[in-house]
């Protein structure tokens, strides 16, 4: 039996993703030992997967709490310890913490001796191949075998989902923050979605897959949307709110957590959405997903989305352009 402690001090799309490194660990040995350490962002959400054994918390700005990690991490005497998130932070911690073997994963990092002086490998995160291609050289390395399927999803447990009154086959359209300039990477190109070409991406979404339509939005706060959600729908209850123009046939789901938004994933026929952790969510379940992807760079869908076969990829442009392309695909 090997003890690991994996890095993931992102968010919860990052942590999918790095399923794909638990899945390898324990086909090679059930009995393998898996901690992360994670962000106080994505943590209540890891700790819901049965094959992790412990969990930290790495916060920077908790002294305290990162001293107390520290000394609880080298009492655990890990066999291996390897950072996927390619942080700064999580490279100096490490740096003070005991393993028989360091591995980093980085986009890159100067300066380089730092890494050979601490680390027994190092791998470059590399743009040009895709994370899957990147990831799996990690694996190759440490010796272990890939899943031919990898279920991200085993030794966890769907949360049931608590909207009953959803239509039996929609559409999903998961509005988040990537969709409003100035609420994500500085090198997006912002799509413009407002109240006046909102009523265009609906009607074209009605168009082209002919079902009902349910919008969800997360937990995001974004005065642009909320604009669109009082001029667009009349609240019903607490959380649902009906389209003014299409009734029942679109429905606004207000505030929902992650785990509510796995479980609407799944009943769903489609998603579109900006690339991001549902489209790893939807890949899982083997929904269509028409993914909204940036340009170039490490925030392009191909680099995220190579291994998904059920994807289609779209890139950010205005909305009418992006209305454009939802007619011409083929589905």
């Amino acid at each position: 039996m090997a003890k690991y402690l994996i890095f993931r001090t992102d968010r919860i799309g990052d942590f999918i993703f790095s399923r794909m490194f638990t899945e390898s660990i324990k086909k090679n040995n059930p009995n393998h030992k898996i901690d992360f350490v994670c962000s106080s962002y994505n943590s209540n959400y890891v700790k819901n997967f049965k094959d992790i054994n412990k969990i930290y918390i790495l916060d920077k700005y908790n002294i305290r709490l990162m001293i107390k990690n520290l000394f609880e991490i080298n009492r655990e005497k890990y066999d291996y310890l390897i950072i996927l998130d390619g942080k700064r932070r999580s490279v100096f911690f490490s740096i003070l913490l005991k393993a028989k073997n360091k591995i980093a994963v980085l986009k890159d990092f100067r300066p380089r001796l730092t890494l050979a002086m601490f680390f027994d490998r190092y791998f470059i995160n590399s743009e040009i191949k895709s994370q899957f291609e990147n990831f799996s050289s990690v694996i190759n390395y440490l010796d272990l075998d890939i899943p031919e399927k990898i279920d991200y999803f085993s030794k966890y447990k769907l949360k049931e989902i608590k909207y009953k009154n959803l239509p039996k086959k929609f559409t999903l359209l998961h509005l988040d923050e990537k969709w409003f300039e100035g609420h994500y990477y500085s090198d997006f190109k912002y799509m413009n979605l407002n109240e006046k070409n909102f009523d265009l991406l609906i009607s074209t979404i009605k168009k082209k897959f002919k079902k009902n339509i349910v919008i969800t939005s997360g937990k995001m706060n974004v005065s642009q949307f909320n604009d669109i959600i009082k001029k667009f729908f009349v609240n019903k209850d607490k959380s649902i709110f009906i389209s003014r123009k299409y009734k029942q046939k679109l429905i606004y789901i207000d505030k929902t957590n992650f785990r509510d938004l796995e479980s609407i994933v799944n009943k769903s026929s489609e998603i579109i959405c900006c690339e991001g952790a549902i489209s790893h969510v939807s890949n899982v379940f083997n929904r269509l997903t028409i993914a909204l992807v940036n340009y170039q760079g490490a925030n392009t869908g191909i680099f995220w989305t190579k291994h998904m076969s059920n994807i289609k990829l779209i890139f950010r442009e205005n909305i009418r352009k992006i209305c454009s392309d939802i007619k011409r695909l083929k589905i």
